[in-house]
């Protein structure tokens, strides 16, 4: 009785929410997230088959990673935007608790090579990622002379961003 009183949207909004059953809520965040992701990459009308191959394929030509530009990490704290190039995107986690101290900073990031995961920014991380993609050489050059998060004195910003 109260579904026909409901509009159909919130009818397949009820039919989505019922998978989110059980999940932790910050769990469902990110997935919700990862799931807004594929959509700004996917075409309309929708379709499964295009969304599985979105999600399973590399997406190397597009403009943004993740056009959203912040994401939740399973602790509960937010991670901002930081800055980007053409393939990488770096985020910040942005702890409640501890002060913006260099030694407390953490960033993580994502790739074209893959844009759905949030990823520690480390060096065998980001080596992990572009193994065996044209930007190998590049990161493996770059991490012999800099530390993965250093940054440039006069602006502040990551160098590893200028790859």
């Amino acid at each position: 009785m109260i579904l026909k009183r409901m509009s159909k949207e919130y009818s397949t909004m009820l039919k989505v929410l019922k998978h989110f059953s059980g999940l932790n809520k910050l769990d469902a965040f990110d997935l919700l997230h990862k799931m807004e992701v594929t959509l700004f990459y996917a075409s309309s009308p929708i379709n499964t088959k295009n969304l599985k191959q979105i999600i399973l394929s590399d997406i190397e030509k597009v403009d943004w990673i993740d056009p959203f530009h912040f994401t939740f990490l399973p602790n509960g704290n937010l991670c901002e935007f930081t800055g980007s190039n053409n393939w990488l995107q770096v985020y910040k986690e942005k702890n409640r608790f501890l002060p913006n101290w260099g030694m407390f900073r953490v960033y993580y990031f994502k790739t074209v090579y893959a844009p759905l995961e949030l990823r520690k920014l480390t060096r065998k991380n980001l080596l992990g990622v572009v193994r065996g993609k044209d930007k190998e050489n590049k990161v493996q050059e770059f991490l012999r002379q800099h530390r993965i998060t250093a940054n440039n004195s006069m602006t502040n910003r990551l160098l590893v961003l200028d790859l």
